[in-house]
């Protein structure tokens, strides 16, 4: 399993654009073979920051999902606006007990 998160500082006044392109990125993303979760979050105390969340079966399928016109053009978009993008891989192991 592949899994992280994305955490996108945007520019101020620019998280409503985003979120207005991100139901049918959603859509096609979550129909994907492979993607077990494709979320987006709004921050609650921070107005200009989303995180994403992914989850896929491996990493062939998220190589996949990043060749697909979606995919390439909602980064493209989104990215005109980022202040600052953290991407953090989740282990997904279970935690084993001490």
């Amino acid at each position: 399993m592949y899994k992280f998160i994305i955490t996108l500082d945007l520019q101020k006044g620019t998280r409503d654009k985003v979120l207005e392109k991100a139901p049918a990125v959603q859509s096609a993303t979550r129909a994907e073979e492979g993607c077990l979760q494709y979320d987006f979050f709004s921050c609650t105390d921070k107005a200009n920051r989303l995180v994403f969340v992914e989850t896929w079966v491996d990493e062939a399928a998220h190589a996949f999902h990043m060749e697909q016109t979606h995919t390439k053009e909602f980064i493209a978009y989104h990215n005109q606006f980022h202040e600052k993008l953290v991407f953090e891989t989740v282990n997904v192991s279970p935690c084993k007990e001490a």
